[in-house]
């Protein structure tokens, strides 16, 4: 990658089919990955490469290889969601288009990844607050009495649901998963 996209985000998909977001090429670069066990790192305009190690064991990406499949990555997706709830606990209306859908799982990576904080707003009634981060937008949603909204730090707005599954409630710790909701007066 060029020095200019060396300070954008990348994802690394493993070879068990995490998608994790790195937010620079350096931290991926600086991470305990191994290029054996990473299937293929996306950069946002959807180019992928391959995770590689010269001989003195110092991490590199190869050269773009072309672009990812949308299709086939739109799928993937959908079967992590659906597989480790835990992880994807935004339920989006996921675009179609090849941009959109880049700039969507950016999107949601960069808001459920372990140890972001990025800014909530949780409404409920007439009453507004601001969090950072899931675990302290799941403490608020908790306390707040009656129905409730929250926006995340991209627009997107959501209404917190507690699965009344056993198992997948179990799976997701009884925290809420967050279902996107179009605003008032937008039609789909």
């Amino acid at each position: 990658m060029s020095s200019s996209q060396g300070a954008a985000p990348l994802i690394l998909l493993d070879d068990e089919g995490q998608l994790r977001l790195y937010p620079s090429e350096a931290q991926l670069l600086r991470s305990q990955e191994r290029p054996e066990s990473a299937r293929c790192v996306i950069d946002r305009t959807g180019h992928y490469y391959h995770l590689q190690a010269d001989p003195d064991g110092r991490l590199g990406l190869s050269r773009p290889l072309g672009p990812v499949e949308h299709h086939s990555l739109r799928q993937h997706f959908l079967r992590q969601q659906h597989r480790r709830p835990e992880d994807y606990r935004l339920v989006r209306r996921l675009p179609t288009t090849r941009e959109e859908f880049l700039e969507a799982i950016f999107e949601e990576l960069t808001v459920e990844g372990p140890g972001h904080d990025q800014p909530w707003t949780v409404r409920s009634g007439q009453q507004s607050w601001r969090c950072n981060g899931l675990r302290a937008l799941d403490a608020q949603v908790a306390r707040a009495a009656g129905p409730v909204t929250v926006t995340d730090a991209f627009g997107h707005i959501y209404r917190p649901r507690v699965p009344w599954n056993r198992a997948l409630a179990r799976r997701v710790g009884g925290h809420p998963l967050y279902v996107e909701i179009l605003p008032e007066g937008a039609y789909a």
